[in-house]
């Protein structure tokens, strides 16, 4: 939930690309597996947790790698965005303290600490102490409370270990904002069960799951509301409008949207809605995408003078991504991509085709890929290589289409 229409969390993954470009991967695993790798797992299975209870998020596993390894983007990120609560989570070094322990410099980082403890010690999982630490950048320099967790060490951690480190994340930052903990809707299951290497978890969806939306690809939605059919994995890319502009608006409206004005948001959705009805594609699930490929609006490459709205051209690399010159061209260029991932090549009618070839003329498309993505799981693992990337898209589809809010 928005606090008088406040962002809830700003959520970070530890190291990751640096300002000159280079990836730094944190420490390593005695198995060779990488803190950043592990820590964007767990942060993906958080932000499946904190969305499912109701909390407004941005986080970098929709964005890519973090900003960089010391802790300084990742702090002028969280004061732009000015959360309630700002987290950077990270893995200690393979001889470091094995046990959730929380950085942090404020007393409220302190209590944040304590609450997620609390639920990672309901789980099972191991805690240790929490450290006061008045030397990092990220602690010291962000304007609300901010947490640094130190996860434990790290390692190829089971996904059942993972999911429950990112739940536990997820229900102490409920508690820490007072705000009531969704736990996993699973007949018969335990709230806390204990979970090791090989055991189930309690969480029977993937990542981004809604209250509304509570499955996993391919599992039976929950009943949607009166008006709306809830978004799947399964929902086709072609297709009637599965809810009104209005909606969108009001979703996007509700929240920060970077440097563009209320009339600007309006302006977009409007664009996006014309420009995929005209094309038989569901503009629902191009906004869907969009708001989650730009964080509501809110990221660097979607800003003026980029105006990208889908991350298109944007490796990690410095300065790589296209830019475009109105918001009329950014949104055919995503949503004439969009359509392509829909259509094999030789299909469709001439204004699918046209508005396909003026997107591929800014970027080409690899043969291979037209027509990967019928449905909005296809979208994963060829538009974004997240495995629950059409998981997130289709919950950001149904909290726009509930109610916009």
């Amino acid at each position: 939930m928005e606090q008088n229409g406040k962002l809830d969390v700003y959520l970070a993954v530890g190291h990751g690309v640096e300002s000159n470009g280079v990836f730094d991967p944190g420490a390593i695993g005695t198995d060779g597996r990488q803190e950043h790798q592990e820590a964007f797992q767990v942060c993906t299975y958080a932000l499946a947790a904190m969305r499912r209870s109701g909390l407004t998020v941005v986080s970098e596993t929709a964005q890519g790698a973090s900003h960089d390894p010391d802790f300084h983007g990742s702090a002028l990120r969280a004061n732009q965005l000015r959360p309630r609560v700002a987290i950077e989570v990270h893995f200690d070094w393979s001889g470091g303290v094995d046990g959730f322990s929380g950085l942090y410099s404020s007393a409220q980082g302190q209590a944040l600490a304590q609450h997620i403890g609390t639920a990672f010690k309901a789980r099972h999982l191991p805690r240790a102490a929490d450290v006061h630490r008045t030397d990092l950048y990220f602690l010291n320099r962000t304007g609300m409370p901010a947490l640094i967790p130190e996860i434990r060490r790290v390692h190829d951690w089971p996904d059942a270990q993972n999911r429950a480190q990112g739940e536990a994340l997820a229900e102490g930052t409920c508690t820490f904002l007072g705000h009531a903990f969704r736990p996993p809707q699973e007949p018969g299951a335990a709230s806390h069960p204990s979970q090791g290497p090989g055991t189930t978890p309690h969480s029977p969806q993937g990542p981004g799951a809604t209250p509304h939306s509570p499955q996993g690809p391919g599992a039976t939605p929950a009943s949607p509301p009166a008006g709306h059919a809830a978004v799947t994995p399964a929902s086709p890319l072609l297709g009637r409008a599965s809810a009104p502009s209005t909606r969108a608006q009001q979703y996007l409206l509700a929240r920060p949207h970077g440097g563009y004005s209320d009339g600007d948001v309006t302006r977009i959705v409007g664009l996006y809605y014309m420009t995929a009805i005209a094309v038989g594609l569901d503009p629902l699930l191009a906004v869907a995408q969009m708001a989650e490929e730009t964080a509501h609006l809110t990221s660097f490459w979607s800003q003026r003078p980029r105006r990208n709205f889908a991350g298109i051209g944007v490796t990690g690399q410095p300065g790589a991504g296209l830019s475009f010159p109105d918001l009329k061209t950014a949104v055919h260029a995503h949503t004439g991509r969009l359509l392509a991932y829909a259509l094999p090549s030789g299909t469709g009618s001439p204004a699918q085709n046209q508005l396909i070839d003026e997107a591929l003329a800014a970027r080409p498309l690899p043969p291979d890929l037209r027509g990967a993505a019928t449905t909005l799981g296809g979208l994963a693992g060829t538009w974004a290589q997240d495995p629950q990337y059409a998981v997130k898209l289709a919950a950001v589809a149904n909290a726009i289409g509930t109610d916009g809010s």
